[in-house]
């Protein structure tokens, strides 16, 4: 009989944790594209999270969204009206060492910040490192999809 109820408690156990990956948020979790909002998509990494919690007082460039892996954040803003700036092109890169960044940055974290255009919008990624090089972060951007116009 004990083995009985222990079976049937593992069935339930099962069944529960089941459930719980079919209910799992996208955002969440498992490598893949996640739909990102505003026309934005991007591939996050297994353990990161996208988080739409603004970070920064800014309003114009507004966040979007960020994702955080373990202490490493990437912050897209971007900006209402027409902006001129770069063109994005090939993979992102970042030069020298992270610093201080003023402006709709996240006050006390050193990173990079990086101005680019994509299908006529105006974006800044911020790079929060977490200690390292930000490897991750920057693939992270290379993969951001861009439609033609946000959709508010």
């Amino acid at each position: 009989m004990a083995t009985l109820w222990r079976a049937r408690g593992l069935i339930a156990v099962g069944l529960v944790l089941a459930a719980l990956a079919l209910v799992r948020p996208a955002a969440s979790a498992g490598s893949g594209r996640i739909d990102a909002g505003h026309g934005l998509s991007l591939v996050v990494p297994a353990g990161a999270r996208l988080t739409h919690r603004h970070y920064t007082a800014c309003a114009d460039p507004v966040e979007r969204f960020s994702v955080l892996d373990g202490r490493a954040i990437l912050t897209i803003q971007e900006r209402l009206g027409p902006e001129a700036g770069p063109q994005r092109q090939g993979p992102f890169r970042v030069e020298g060492p992270a610093r201080p960044m003023e402006c709709c940055a996240i006050e006390g974290r050193s990173g990079w910040v990086l101005h680019f255009r994509d299908h006529g919008r105006g974006f800044y990624a911020y790079l929060y490192p977490a200690g390292g090089p930000p490897r991750t972060l920057l693939h992270m951007l290379d993969s951001l999809r861009v439609a033609a116009s946000a959709s508010a």
